[in-house]
């Protein structure tokens, strides 16, 4: 028991606040008078505690001591060429000041200037510097944690070359930038608010390895985060809102990782990457940005997976300017104001199990080639698939429904592969295509088309459809408008309303099942030695020579 109670006392002696410290008070009554001399008093590891009051000096902290404030004192001051406070020994703790109105406006200044390694700087607040809030420089190993720091002409918090420190728990506001970390490796920007300021809320330049993790970051003047010649870093589960421009804008960086970042009301981007490769956007939440969800510009072997983008006022996602081999898979996409996915002049890209519902066009791709779309849930948009004006393009086993124009849209689309992709109840037609050569629209099932199944318009030529299932068209199954050398093979034309094809001359017709024919003379099990005949404009008549009796042969399903 009497242990105990020794214990007990033991541990209130070491925690009363101020034991063994030298004390300030402004009016004498304690040990100094000044902060300074208390702090000239004091040996490495010793505690300076300055009681509540203004103090009118710019202090140096040459040793390794904690300076602390009881009561909020504050530090605002008298020399207006120097920072407010400089620290210039490893080790030094500065808790629990006011400090305002530093007047030196240097880009390596602040009202708190730091030269060496291993500080800590809480609990203190910061405002009104004509430079920086707090500034430090070529050092590590600092933690700034629960500081409340504003109205700083530069940033809040700068650092510069500095690694392995951490900026915790701090309310940023209503300076020029909120945070400015450059050439900085491993440092760590957690749980902080950083809003209201004049520019970007975060930015990196020229650094690697930093990590930007559960900060709140709103209302800043340009970008919520900002990255520039960077590599290596990491963004993860911010919340950023209400930028006036992009919520994180990434410009000639790679390796950047930006996932469960929560971003929405940006005046520009979600995400915008520009002339970055080997980034990762995935599991962020985009939504009622002015702008695309997620923007990429000249950038390549970047990964979008698995992000939500809804409501935004342009496309949920873009690839633009010679974007080349991106991968964007498992992203849902809905109700952006115009497209779901758009690819412009962007070759070589993959986008894979995406679902996409409700836009003016779930998916367009402009002016490239040699892009893939497989196996995505395309459902009630005004077009599922457009592509103009593009060569090699693969586009297989997606599932493309309730369209209300066109499912799959194609004009000048050349040398490009439409195959087994599931096409309900567009509005329009199934398949539509305008001036396009030399494409194979195979094994496609169009089923409740409100007009034709596939239409072939505009000098579309040399172009081959191959064991489709085209059924219950509410005009007709396939209608060759114009177009000539083209072949249709082995389909299956099943009860379309009018009729089931429809050439207006120049095509050939093989061994397709048409279910308005009956068949008296058989070649063999399966084809009929009569021909089929298909109509056209003026009288023309197109025959299917051997047309077949079993759609399932031919379709092989």
């Amino acid at each position: 028991m009497h242990r105990l109670k020794t214990s007990i006392l033991t541990i209130l002696v070491l925690v009363d606040f101020g034991a063994g410290a030298l004390l300030v008070d402004g009016s004498g009554t304690k040990d100094f008078s000044k902060i300074q001399d208390a702090i000239d008093a004091t040996e490495a590891g010793g505690e300076v505690v300055v009681l509540n009051g203004t103090y009118r000096e710019n202090l140096v902290v040459d040793r390794p001591i904690a300076l602390r404030g009881d009561g909020m004192p504050v530090v605002e001051g008298c020399n207006v060429s120097a920072p407010l406070i400089t620290i210039n020994a490893s080790g030094v703790v500065l808790d629990g000041f006011i400090i305002a109105g530093c007047t030196n406006d240097s880009c390596d200044s602040g009202s708190v200037l730091i030269l060496s390694h291993g500080s800590r700087i809480q609990n203190n607040t910061i405002y009104g510097s004509s430079s920086h809030g707090i500034c430090v420089l070529n050092s590590t190993d600092h933690l700034i944690s629960k500081n409340r720091i504003s109205d700083n002409f530069k940033a809040g918090i700068r650092l510069a070359g500095v690694n392995d420190s951490s900026i915790v728990k701090n309310n940023i506001s209503k300076n020029a930038y909120g945070v400015f970390i450059e050439r900085s490796r491993n440092c760590w920007v957690l749980n902080s608010d950083v809003w209201g300021n004049g520019a970007d809320g975060i930015i990196i330049a020229h650094s690697s390895g930093n990590e930007l993790t559960s900060n709140s970051i709103h209302s800043n003047a340009d970008n919520g985060i900002y990255l520039t010649d960077s590599y290596n870093n990491i963004l993860v589960g911010n919340r950023i809102r209400d930028c006036i421009n992009s919520g994180i804008d990434i410009y000639r960086s790679f390796g950047t990782m930006i996932a469960s970042n929560a971003i929405e009301v940006c005046g520009g981007m979600g995400i915008n990457v520009d002339s970055g490769d080997n980034n990762v956007m995935a599991w962020n939440s985009l939504l009622n940005n002015d702008l695309d969800g997620i923007s990429i510009l000249g950038s390549s072997y970047n990964t979008i997976s698995h992000n939500a983008a809804r409501n935004n006022r342009e496309s949920g996602i873009s690839l633009r300017l010679d974007s080349k081999r991106n991968m964007v898979i498992y992203n849902n996409l809905s109700a952006n104001k115009r497209y779901g996915i758009v690819f412009d002049e962007s070759d070589s890209n993959f986008v894979q199990a995406n679902k996409i519902d409700n836009h003016s066009t779930a998916l367009v791709i402009l002016y490239s080639s040699d892009n893939s779309i497989v196996e995505n849930g395309i459902k009630e948009n005004g077009f599922g698939v457009s592509l103009d004006m593009v060569d090699n393009v693969v586009v297989s086993k997606n599932d493309i429904a309730n369209s209300a124009m066109d499912g799959i849209r194609l004009f000048r689309c050349d040398n490009s592969n439409i195959w087994s992709n599931r096409i309900l109840n567009s509005t329009a037609d199934g398949i539509h295509i305008i001036r396009s050569t030399g494409t194979t629209v195979s094994d496609n099932d169009i089923l409740g088309s409100g007009e034709y199944g596939v239409q072939v318009l505009d000098q579309s030529t040399q172009n081959l459809f191959l064991s489709n299932l085209i059924q219950n068209s509410g005009l007709g199954g396939i209608y060759l408008f114009d177009g000539d050398l083209n072949l249709i093979m082995s389909n299956a034309l099943i009860d379309n309303n009018k009729f089931n094809g429809r050439d207006n001359g120049g095509n050939r017709w093989a061994g397709n099942y048409y279910s308005d024919f009956e068949c008296d003379e058989m070649v063999g099990t399966m084809v009929c030695a009569e021909a089929y005949e298909i109509y056209g404009q003026r009288g023309l008549i197109t025959l299917d020579h051997r047309p077949f009796i079993n759609y399932h042969v031919i379709l092989g399903r």
